[in-house]
């Protein structure tokens, strides 16, 4: 049995963590046991276990740049020694082969899997541009204390040392996201099945780009007084005040504010056109990934993880790029990104029409699998804490 130890600070249900589950899954074909160590019991926890993970709760301070800094860094250098511990001894009792940090900003695992002495693997899911401080430290400490680093988009591994960085997207369940689907979530929410919709789905924060989509409503009705606009997600931590100005915002334009949905993958088949407008560089966007695999055209900002996304993107089973498959538009700029959302909506829609549209596959290139990846670990000699 190989066994891998991951360790998941933040467990908000967001990309990272559906990401971490589905690689578990795959993992877990393979014949790995898949430990997961987390700050708390997680809201995804129904999935983790469905993907097979065994849950571990240890006392972990995530990075955060929220509330007061100074009592922050506190904390963490003081707590920092203490979880590193823990989660050594984790890794000894279920005696991981691996260990692997889903982040880029999660600054355990290193000296953990060097406590221990065993591979670790660090998924680097962040385009760090908030502090060029943080991006010295980080990448500093990815290229002396990782194994192998696991970039998921081009534009997240310019940023870092290449000589241990391997790029491996994340893709979407063909099964799960489907065009197929069409039909279930405007029957849900009682919205006219010939309606048009468009919609973005997400965590709420100050940089995707919610309040830009709001300002493009009005510009949307004006040449479609008929279109629905749909926003589902919840807040990511901290920022609950921000996303109930946006709510508030939301209902004066009248726009249906969904919050945190289960039924993505419906909801993406019954839209017309996903809206994933963020003001900085996404560092992939499995938003827009999930929406192209339902058959569904997305807008997205030009910056980072879309670009490649959108460089190439082929119907199933055709040869020729499809001219109509998303739109970039610059940041910030709502009427854009009205314009490029009114360009890709269908003259006529219906569930059946969207039953049959086929299924948008971007052209990202292959890479190796994580299975390939992390066996060819098991039994790689560990990053040492120190050179002599």
């Amino acid at each position: 049995m190989k066994r891998l130890l991951s360790i998941q600070t933040i467990r908000d249900g967001g990309g990272a963590e559906t990401a971490l589950i589905r690689m578990i899954r795959q993992l877990r074909a393979d014949g790995w046991e898949c430990h997961v160590a987390l700050q708390s019991r997680p809201r995804l926890e129904a999935e983790y276990l469905a993907a097979g993970a065994v849950l571990h709760i240890v006392a972990m301070e995530r990075i955060t740049l929220s509330g007061n800094r100074l009592a922050w860094l506190a904390r963490f250098v003081v707590g920092w020694p203490v979880s590193v511990l823990r989660l050594a001894l984790l890794a000894r009792r279920v005696r991981a082969d691996v260990v692997h940090s889903n982040s880029l900003h999660y600054l355990h695992g290193w000296a953990a899997a060097a406590l221990i002495r065993r591979p670790h693997v660090w998924h680097a899911r962040e385009i760090v541009a908030q502090s060029g401080a943080a991006l010295r430290v980080e990448r500093a400490l990815a290229r002396r204390y990782a194994t192998v680093v696991v970039a998921i988009s081009a534009a997240v591994a310019a940023q870092l040392d290449p000589a241990n960085v391997v790029t491996i997207f994340d893709r979407p369940d063909p099964e799960e996201f489907t065009p197929a689907r069409a039909g279930r979530f405007r029957a849900s929410l009682g919205v006219a099945d010939d309606a048009p919709v468009v919609g973005a789905a997400c965590r709420i924060d100050t940089w995707k780009g919610i309040d830009v989509l709001l300002d493009a409503v009005p510009l949307l009705r004006e040449a479609r007084p008929d279109i629905e606009v749909v926003v589902a997600g919840d807040p990511v931590g901290g920022k609950d005040g921000y996303a109930a100005g946006l709510a508030r915002r939301a209902e004066a334009l009248g726009v249906r504010w969904l919050g945190a949905r289960r039924d993505i993958p419906d909801m993406l088949a019954d839209l017309d056109v996903f809206a994933q407008v963020s003001t900085l560089p996404e560092p992939f966007g499995l938003g827009l990934v999930e929406a192209l695999s339902s058959g569904c055209p997305v807008v997205a900002t030009a910056g980072g993880g879309p670009v490649e996304i959108l460089a190439r993107v082929v119907p199933e089973g055709g040869d020729e790029p499809s001219d109509r498959a998303g739109r970039l538009v610059p940041f910030s700029d709502p009427q854009a990104t009205a314009a490029a959302l009114l360009e890709l909506l269908a003259p006529v829609t219906s569930s059946a029409r969207r039953r049959q549209r086929p299924r948008l596959v971007p052209d990202l290139g292959e890479t190796m699998s994580f299975c390939e990846l992390f066996d060819g670990l098991v039994g790689a000699p560990a990053v040492p804490l120190w050179r002599r």
